[in-house]
């Protein structure tokens, strides 16, 4: 068990040390759900001085997609940048486990682009270690930038 952790420990380091020369995040792309709850879709790009948000909730039963896309500040894309540097969301990176015997289960899929490195990452029913507690933290911070730069699709 010492053996695997050290293993563990090692590739972490690696991405981490990765990471910190990564540099900007041009592209970020986060969707999650399930067949019950449907499908939430997150896409960010850098678009010159501002940078471009795309926002769907789609609905299972019947396909129906809710959302838009809208510009949000520049710097909103560094911030997210922190947010996946504090909540060490980069060591996701290659995670990519589907559970095939329970197939309605929650799932994700991350990418995001930055100058120097790409992240991805997907789960179907199986998800990286401390997936709950950082997807609550990314999702509040995505959807708070859908409430704070497109007022109408909270109230919907």
């Amino acid at each position: 068990m010492i053996f695997i952790d050290n293993i563990k420990n090692h590739i972490n380091a690696k991405k981490t040390d990765r990471f910190k020369k990564s540099g900007i995040l041009r592209y970020f792309s986060y969707s999650f759900g399930s067949m019950g709850e449907g499908m939430k879709v997150f896409v960010i790009t850098e678009e010159g001085e501002f940078a471009s948000m795309t926002y769907k909730n789609v609905s299972m039963e019947d396909g129906r997609e809710v959302g838009s896309s809208f510009l949000i500040p520049l710097n909103m894309l560094n911030k997210l940048k922190a947010l996946i540097a504090s909540e060490e969301i980069f060591l996701w990176d290659g995670f990519n486990k589907n559970n095939s015997v329970i197939a309605t289960g929650h799932s994700f899929d991350l990418k995001a682009d930055f100058d120097n490195q790409t992240i991805k990452a997907h789960g179907m029913v199986m998800m990286p270690p401390g997936y709950k507690e950082k997807h609550e933290v990314l999702v509040n911070f995505l959807e708070g930038l859908v409430k704070t730069y497109y007022r109408e699709i909270s109230e919907a």
